[in-house]
């Protein structure tokens, strides 16, 4: 009976833990998914933006900032990708073009207007430093009785 019970029990912790590590590989490969569309987007944004600062510079384009808005605009919109994914994209090709020195001011002020684009499309969406929205605001701790501050300034209607 004693080695049946123990022979069951380890066939539940090999099925458990079976399970548990297939369950841990479908976020990871999920995640892998997306950071491959950043990237392959961020790359793609930063050929567009430099092609299209020299095309703006060559043709001596009065506005090189909307040559430039156009040209991310048109590689957003071909790339299908979600709000979230852009925004990471954009973020990321801006970082990597000033960290160049490619990065003109026209340039800058076209990623900053398609940021704030995407921004405004995808609403609920995570602030950048990763904190949660929303909620009420922390008031003053309760008063704990001895008659001293804090509490709420609620009271009841008489």
């Amino acid at each position: 009976m004693l080695k049946t019970t123990f022979l069951g029990a380890v066939c539940r912790a090999a099925v458990a833990l079976g399970v548990l590590s297939t369950a841990a590989v479908v976020p990871v490969v999920a995640q892998a998914a997306v950071q491959d569309a950043t990237a392959a987007l961020t790359a793609s944004l930063q050929a567009a933006i430099v092609q299209a600062q020299a095309e703006a510079a060559a043709s001596g384009a009065s506005d090189p900032a909307a040559v430039i808005q156009a040209a991310i605009q048109a590689v957003v919109a071909s790339s299908g990708q979600s709000p979230a994914v852009v925004a990471q994209a954009l973020a990321a090709a801006r970082a990597n073009l000033t960290a160049n020195g490619q990065l003109s001011p026209a340039a800058a002020a076209a990623v900053g207007n398609v940021q704030s684009v995407v921004s405004a499309s995808n609403p609920g969406g995570a602030p950048a430093s990763g904190g949660q929205t929303g909620g009420a605001p922390l008031g003053a701790p309760a008063s704990s009785g001895g008659g001293g501050g804090g509490g709420s300034d609620y009271r009841p209607a008489t």
